[in-house]
């Protein structure tokens, strides 16, 4: 069970804390924020316990840096389109895989196409694109490192019991394949996943795919990643940014727009959340009640003792989260799965707690802050607890 952390924009933060500081056990790294010459540059030991990305996902898309890899979709075939880079497909597999061997990355990642919609042909079309030329070309060149597949999908299809069982077939099909990386594109007006259905079938898929001896890796998730640990050996993800904690194709697409800066939030693991700064700074005055939601670090102290409130774009407040997620997550992975069930249960019900405290000060969260998404994961476990851990 291991936790990577899920690279994007200053990648050099997740380094720093992953080399330096000594929490997660590799990193995700993404060619859409980071160019090929860059990442070429990083140490053998930042890249042997890592993974590489090849993104994929948009295979049109414009962005200059993952222009920098001549094996990209748009750049292989001169301009994307599905018949001409059927031409190419096993030349653009060829470079992938040499360039993960070169770099000596942990395993190898076998990239696929994102579908917005529940795309009826979806494991045909995954195969022409990228599944067969890489099986192809791997089994050409011998590789020694375990084939991961990359498994793009979407919410809907996740929930689709007949969906997500046909792709479970399909992956099981490939004796090859020893393992998948799974990255969920799921629209919501909310930070925290709140939605009981979608986590079941998340944890239920997770549960089938190891159940076919599958190694699973879940990528772009948040704080419910916690939860997927129920499923067993899980390897999950932690990222900086919030486009790193949740998927969307918006990345990869060209944006001359000006975007506002967030306010800055800080993690806060008693309550399994992140909450703006400020609102911190007023809870932090209630001590008895900070005391139980907060994991002192020398990031965070650093960031309250500042005149100024810190900036969405310092690392100083995703590195507090690096360390207390970092933290939570040892404590889950030294347990079995039905004692990760009693301390996620103790966790959600002191969290609810503590929210409720909050509100008696009174202080009201801001909706992102607030803890709506706590009775939903707290029924979600109960619910698998009941079906798939009590004897």
């Amino acid at each position: 069970m291991k936790l990577y952390h899920q690279c994007g924009h200053c990648t050099k933060w997740n380094i720093e804390s992953f080399a330096d500081d000594g929490f997660g056990d590799g990193l995700i790294f993404s060619p859409v924020h980071e160019r090929r010459s860059n990442l070429e540059k990083h140490s053998s030991k930042v890249r042997r316990p890592s993974i590489f990305d090849p993104q994929y996902y948009l295979p049109n898309s414009q962005k200059a840096k993952l222009h920098s890899y001549d094996f990209f979709p748009e750049v292989a075939a001169s301009g994307f389109s599905t018949v001409n880079f059927g031409l190419v497909a096993r030349e653009s597999a060829r470079m992938c895989l040499e360039f993960q061997a070169t770099q000596d990355y942990e395993k190898i990642v076998i990239p696929a196409r994102h579908f917005e919609q529940m795309e009826p042909k979806y494991t045909a079309m995954q195969d022409a694109y990228t599944v067969v030329p890489f099986l192809h070309e791997a089994a050409k060149m011998k590789l020694s490192k375990d084939l991961v597949l990359t498994l793009p999908l979407t919410s809907h299809m996740v929930e689709n019991e007949d969906y997500r069982t046909n792709i479970l077939n399909w992956v099981t099909s490939y004796p090859e394949i020893s393992g998948v990386y799974v990255i969920v594109e799921y629209e919501r007006n909310t930070k925290q996943v709140a939605s009981e259905s979608f986590l079941d079938a998340m944890l239920l898929m997770l549960t089938e795919l190891r159940q076919a001896d599958l190694t699973v890796l879940v990528g772009y998730s948040n704080t419910e990643s916690l939860l997927y640990l129920l499923a067993g050996a899980i390897d999950i993800t932690f990222g900086a940014y919030e486009n790193t904690r949740m998927f969307s194709l918006d990345k990869f697409l060209v944006n001359e727009e000006d975007r506002r800066g967030p306010k800055a939030r800080i993690y806060l693991p008693g309550l399994l959340n992140w909450i703006q700064f400020s609102q911190a700074v007023d809870v932090r005055a209630k001590k008895a009640i900070w005391q139980g939601v907060y994991r002192e670090t020398t990031w965070a102290e650093e960031a309250f003792e500042s005149v100024t409130e810190p900036y969405f774009n310092q690392p100083g407040l995703y590195k507090h989260h690096f360390e207390c997620f970092s933290n939570q997550v040892d404590v889950l992975r030294a347990l079995s799965q039905i004692e990760r069930y009693k301390l996620l249960r103790t966790w959600i019900k002191k969290a609810q707690s503590f929210n409720a405290e909050i509100e008696d000060v009174p202080i009201d969260l801001e909706r992102h802050g607030a803890g709506d998404h706590l009775q939903p994961w707290l029924d979600v476990i109960n619910r698998y607890y009941a079906s798939h851990l009590k004897s």
